[in-house]
C-alpha cells in the first residue's frame, strides 16, 4: 500500500453506497465517495481533474462535516491488484480534515488572495535548485557484447548488421 496525503477542493460526497455481497448469505457492506476536484489551468486552458476517494466502515461518518466547495486536506491509501492480466487501483480514505493554511514567518499576517470561485490559490512552492550535469562519456557506437573489447576512439567496426547497427 502506498499512504498519500493531498489537498483539494470537495467536488461532491456521495450517500451512503450499499454493496451486497457476491456469496450467498454473505454480509455486504457500506461505502461513500468523495471525489476531489484538482483542476488546474495552463495557458488559458483548464484541465479537469476529479479524483474520486473510498470511505468505508466507520470513516465514512466522517464526511457528515463537509460539503461542495470546502477545501480539504485527505489521507488515503492506494491499493492496486491484478485481474486477468490487468491491473487496478483503488483510493481508499483514511482522515478528511478542513484545510488550514500554514503561515511562515515571511507570510504572516498577509491576506491568502481569493482565486475565481472563492477559493484560495494553491501555496506556491519554492523553485527546486537544479540538478547538476552528469559527467559526460565516450559514445564507442553502442553497448559492447560481454566479452568483447571495447572499440577505441576512431576505430572503425566493420562487423555491422543489415541496419548497420553492431547487433
Amino acid at each position: 500500500m502506498i499512504k498519500l496525503t493531498a489537498t483539494a477542493i470537495v467536488h461532491y460526497i456521495s450517500p451512503v453506497i450499499e454493496i451486497p455481497s457476491k456469496t450467498p448469505g454473505g454480509q455486504g457492506f457500506t461505502k461513500r465517495e468523495l471525489v476531489l476536484d484538482d483542476s488546474w489551468t495552463k495557458d488559458g486552458v483548464t484541465h479537469p481533474n476529479f479524483v474520486t476517494i473510498e470511505f468505508s466502515g466507520d470513516k465514512m461518518f466522517q464526511l457528515d462535516n463537509f460539503t461542495q466547495g470546502q477545501r480539504v486536506t485527505v489521507e488515503a491509501y492506494v491499493n492496486g491488484r491484478e485481474h486477468q492480466g490487468r491491473y487496478f487501483n483503488s483510493i481508499k480514505g483514511q482522515s478528511v480534515t478542513l484545510y488550514v493554511a500554514q503561515q511562515t514567518s515571511s507570510n504572516a499576517g498577509q491576506h491568502v488572495a481569493a482565486a475565481p470561485g472563492g477559493y484560495p490559490q494553491q501555496p506556491a512552492y519554492p523553485q527546486q535548485p537544479a540538478y547538476s550535469p552528469q559527467p559526460q562519456y565516450a559514445q564507442h557506437g553502442g553497448y559492447a557484447q560481454q566479452g568483447a573489447p571495447m572499440p577505441t576512439a576512431g576505430a572503425v567496426n566493420n562487423n555491422l548488421g543489415p541496419s548497420n547497427l553492431p547487433f
